[in-house]
């Protein structure tokens, strides 16, 4: 039977969400500046202040950590990547969406597969407090999921509404 590559301690699930945060940040970035360069700026704006909240959630946990500094791992540590990403994504150039659906799709599978590492920990770390505060992260990226998925939602029911109902100007019916 396999071991699980799981925190041990709180020190290291904030270094791993120190970690997720800052790549939701990239990502995040990332989307903003691509969806306004294309005009689609309803939802990079989304994209700039989820962007700002991952920054927040980076300064919070390394704050609450004060003189203690969220544990330094080695990259084969973060087990949230072995586990949880696609294989050989690390190596893979970040991908770039086409349009503000392609953005919403690929933020919202990112984000759960965050929120499946903090189940993960939550239901099987050794530690009790490794336990609740995976919990909670969970319950925060789930906030996140749901609202990332409602967007996406609105962007389909755009896309598949006749061209004449359409109210973003710079579509061209197909």
């Amino acid at each position: 039977m396999a071991v699980r590559l799981l925190p041990l301690s709180v020190g290291e699930l904030c270094a791993h969400a120190v970690e997720l945060q800052r790549d939701c940040e990239v990502r995040y970035s990332d989307y903003a500046r691509h969806l306004h360069a294309i005009g689609q700026h309803a939802i990079a704006e989304v994209f700039d202040e989820l962007s700002q909240q991952a920054r927040d959630e980076v300064s919070i946990l390394e704050a609450a950590s004060g003189k203690h500094k969220p544990a330094e791992l080695s990259p084969w540590e973060y087990a949230w990547r072995l586990t949880y990403l696609p294989e050989g994504m690390d190596h893979r150039p970040r991908l770039v969406p086409m349009n503000a659906r392609e953005a919403l799709q690929l933020a919202v599978t990112a984000k759960r597969r965050a929120q499946l590492f903090y189940t993960d920990v939550a239901a099987n770390a050794n530690d009790i407090v490794v336990r609740q505060c995976a919990a909670e992260m969970a319950e925060s990226d789930q906030i996140q999921v749901k609202r990332l998925e409602r967007l996406l939602a609105s962007e389909i029911k755009a896309d598949i509404r006749p061209p004449a109902q359409r109210t973003n100007p710079g579509r061209q019916p197909s």
